[in-house]
């Protein structure tokens, strides 16, 4: 990584990302094009937004940010484990990472653990161990809340009826767990907290999408084509899961026996809330984050040039700091 701009990349994307960044991109106007051959799932749709409820809509737009600030608070835990990172540097590097990672290469992520190398002193290995917990975490959130929506009745009504209650039951579950657990794992249980939150927050942008959209899909069924949006981002060929992710959507909502593109739609509408989203906040945000670096190392060019015994290799001891509450960030 250059040393001066935190979201540089060790190398420069080769022919294959290009190539898998294309492909991902051929699927997304695969994905439109599909829809609007089926043209009378579009105009619907835009009448139903039209006459929704200013909330529906209003959560629709504002869902992707809620997921943003999950996510942060998911990673903030997990890398207070290794080192210090306050909230507000953890939500400019994540927004950024957001937006650079639709490029090739994934370089909001590599930019995020190098920068969190060189300005927060937490060795890569101990990043790279927090989104790998990150994952594992995701994965844990989305079966318990797959297990809740099992149980939830066919015919509790609208998606914030009864089954929204029974759904929020893992998230609350985690939490109370993280209040009771000793400190040594209070952080991974907090990160688990947020990372339940994150998963219903993907749930309800779904449930609510598809009943715009008419779509009569269990509770279940809910949850597990949202598992299968998330799992198409964690895709390595392209950014966010570009492509991969909407086609993901269709095939699992076809295989339940509802239209595959009624179900493309759904996700093309949340796809549009998190561009909408994204774009202006990962601009501000690495913006913010790149003032960051400069600032930091000018402050570190000022300490080495007044102190010739300054080495920074003796400041990293990510594996010595004790675990913190990120409350005290």
């Amino acid at each position: 990584m250059d040393a001066e701009n935190p979201t540089d990349t060790p190398r420069r994307p080769s022919a294959r990302s290009w190539i898998a960044f294309t492909l991902g991109l051929l699927l997304l106007i695969a994905a439109a094009v599909y829809v609007l051959k089926d043209s009378a799932d579009v105009p619907e749709l835009l009448n139903r937004l039209k006459s929704a409820e200013p909330w529906v809509i209003a959560l629709i737009l504002l869902s992707p940010l809620l997921n943003l600030i999950a996510v942060t608070f998911c990673l903030h835990a997990l890398q207070s484990r290794f080192g210090r990172v306050t909230l507000g540097e953890m939500f400019d590097l994540i927004s950024s990472a957001w937006l650079l990672n639709y490029l090739p290469m994934r370089p909001g992520l590599i930019g995020r653990i190098g920068y969190h190398k060189k300005v927060n002193n937490i060795r890569v290995r101990d990043s790279v161990e927090s989104a790998v917990w990150s994952v594992a975490l995701a994965i844990i959130a989305n079966a318990a809340l797959l297990a809740a929506a099992l149980i939830i009745p066919g015919d509790t009504g609208h998606w914030y009826d009864q089954g929204l209650l029974i759904a929020s039951a893992p998230t609350l579950v985690f939490f109370i767990i993280a209040l009771l657990v000793p400190r040594s794992s209070r952080l991974l249980a907090q990160a688990l907290g947020w990372r339940s939150l994150d998963v219903l927050v993907w749930y309800i942008r779904y449930a609510i999408a598809f009943e715009l959209l008419e779509l009569d899909l269990t509770p279940a069924m809910i949850a597990f084509i949202s598992a299968v949006s998330q799992g198409a981002t964690l895709v390595p060929f392209t950014g966010s899961g570009v492509g991969f992710r909407e086609w993901g959507v269709g095939l699992s909502a076809k295989a339940a026996g509802h239209a595959m593109s009624a179900a493309i739609l759904a996700d093309l509408v949340n796809r549009a809330a998190e561009t909408i989203i994204v774009i202006p906040v990962g601009l501000i945000a690495t913006a913010r984050v790149a003032a960051r670096w400069k600032r930091f190392n000018q402050q570190h060019h000022h300490s080495a040039k007044h102190d010739p015994h300054h080495n920074p290799a003796h400041q990293d001891q990510s594996r010595d700091h004790p675990e913190q509450d990120p409350a005290q960030d």
